[in-house]
């Protein structure tokens, strides 16, 4: 029997990214951040994800959000990228696609690599030399920190702080450290199997049982995953539960 995914990870933080398409500046303009940021805080209402923090650029933005579920995760994602695609696509005029692929994710697993996720998502208009310094970025919650807007609730606060609210001159100074080791995004590790696994349930609006019961659907399937990760056959078959040769079959036929 195939390995169902979780909903429910083991971890709660995850670092999200969304990237324009051919890494087009879908973000330009301002009030495309503005627009796409009004999407984030409209939508986050009506899901069980917090935003920690963000950073909107050109071509691409940065999330680190707090969700005890995956799959919420998602379809919030999912749900914001639509309504931006849609947006942006009126306003330039254009059709098709507007974001490479969903979006990726890494899931934070240590608080002092949560911490300098947190850094290394504020710092990214430092680092592209947009501005010299955080605090002059309009779009990331590094200014919301620092006015102390209520990002986030008392308890991830205290989580992730120590404090209800983060001391303002320790944020600064955690923000002026210049060693600090995070993954750069171009180097993020392929998508995640688990997620990959939601969104089919998301879009065929059923279980997975009932999504692989169809043999139809283990070859899309198969075909949809190689194409978009680097697994290796043995693995792949592990983990959904079926025969490495048909795996190998599947991928034969279809010349990947």
């Amino acid at each position: 029997m195939a390995r169902r995914a979780r909903t429910n990870m083991n971890t709660s933080f995850f670092h999200v990214i969304v990237q324009g398409i051919n890494k087009e500046y879908i973000f330009e303009k301002d009030k495309y951040k503005e627009k796409y940021l009004q999407f984030i805080v409209e939508n986050s209402k009506y899901y069980d994800i917090e935003i920690v923090s963000y950073c909107i650029m050109s071509n691409h933005a940065h999330f680190l959000i707090y969700t005890k579920n995956t799959k919420e995760l998602s379809i919030f994602m999912k749900k914001i990228n639509e309504d931006y695609a849609r947006f942006y696509n009126y306003k330039e005029e254009r059709e098709g696609y507007v974001f490479k692929g969903r979006f990726k994710s890494e899931p934070i697993t240590d608080l002092k690599y949560l911490l300098n996720c947190m850094v290394y998502i504020h710092k990214n208009p430092v680092k592209a030399r947009m501005v010299k310094e955080c605090e002059e970025y309009n779009y990331s919650s590094y200014k919301e920190y620092l006015n102390k807007k209520k990002i986030i609730n008392e308890e991830l606060s205290i989580f992730i702080f120590g404090t209800k609210i983060p001391d303002i001159n320790e944020f600064k100074k955690m923000h002026l450290k210049k060693n600090y080791y995070f993954m750069d995004y171009e180097n993020f590790s392929n998508e995640n199997i688990e997620e990959i696994i939601i969104e089919y349930e998301i879009n065929y609006n059923m279980s997975w049982e009932k999504i692989i019961a169809n043999k139809a659907n283990i070859d899309e399937i198969i075909i949809d995953i190689k194409e978009r990760m680097k697994i290796s056959d043995n693995k792949l078959a592990k983990y959904l539960g079926i025969d490495r040769r048909r795996i190998s079959r599947v991928v034969n036929n279809n010349m990947l």
